[in-house]
């Protein structure tokens, strides 16, 4: 069997800038998803306490206002292809290409950003010693997915906050009734959110003499 001739010098600097475009792409990539790994392995290794967060119920939420965001991505877009155009026609396609690839560095960056500030935000969790007073107005099973374990999604009337929701993977809140007082035990995060972190069904009779616990 006959060997490849070896690559003439001009060869090997004509494959070296597809070779770096193959780093630029599938690095950061690697970056983001390695990073993913990394941190489940140390959420797994040692496991942090049972913590859901509360967010606004999305059933009140407007239906439309995704189009306000969609807006503006769509102006983004528009405003990243001419800045780009302009960039191609002052000062040539490598301008470019070096302005994109600075582009796709910086998302992954910021991904990975949020992935560690998610991490020490539920890593940082602030018990408060106050529960929450809340009034289960409905529930319902959510199955697992890739995006999460899945479990009871819990639909929360809480005084003087609008409606909030909560995925809660643990089965006994599969039990709770629409209409159940219930006291929150709860967390606040490093930097942001409110975290339920177990709960104690109370008698009516005493929801209704002292509404906050």
């Amino acid at each position: 069997m006959t060997q490849p001739p070896p690559l003439r010098p001009a060869t090997r600097a004509a494959a070296a800038p597809g070779t770096l475009a193959g780093w630029l792409i599938f690095a950061p990539l690697g970056a983001v998803v390695g990073l993913r790994w990394v941190l489940d392995w140390l959420e797994g290794r040692a496991a942090a306490p049972p913590a859901w967060r509360l967010a606004p119920f999305v059933g009140e939420q407007n239906p439309f206002g995704w189009l306000a965001a969609a807006g503006w991505a769509l102006a983004g877009l528009a405003l990243l292809a001419l800045v780009a155009w302009w960039v191609r026609r002052r000062w040539g396609q490598r301008a470019l290409a070096r302005l994109l690839a600075g582009l796709w560095l910086l998302a992954a960056l910021v991904v990975c950003a949020a992935q560690v500030v998610r991490f020490l935000n539920l890593r940082g969790l602030v018990p408060q010693a106050e529960p929450l007073a809340a009034r289960v107005l409905g529930s319902r099973s959510v199955a697992p997915s890739a995006r999460g374990p899945g479990g009871t999604l819990l639909v929360l009337q809480v005084p003087g906050m609008a409606t909030q929701q909560a995925l809660v993977d643990d089965p006994a809140a599969a039990r709770l009734q629409p209409g159940q007082p219930v006291a929150l035990r709860w967390a606040g995060g490093r930097w942001s959110g409110r975290y339920i972190t177990g709960w104690q069904v109370r008698p009516p009779q005493a929801a209704r003499d002292n509404p906050r616990p």
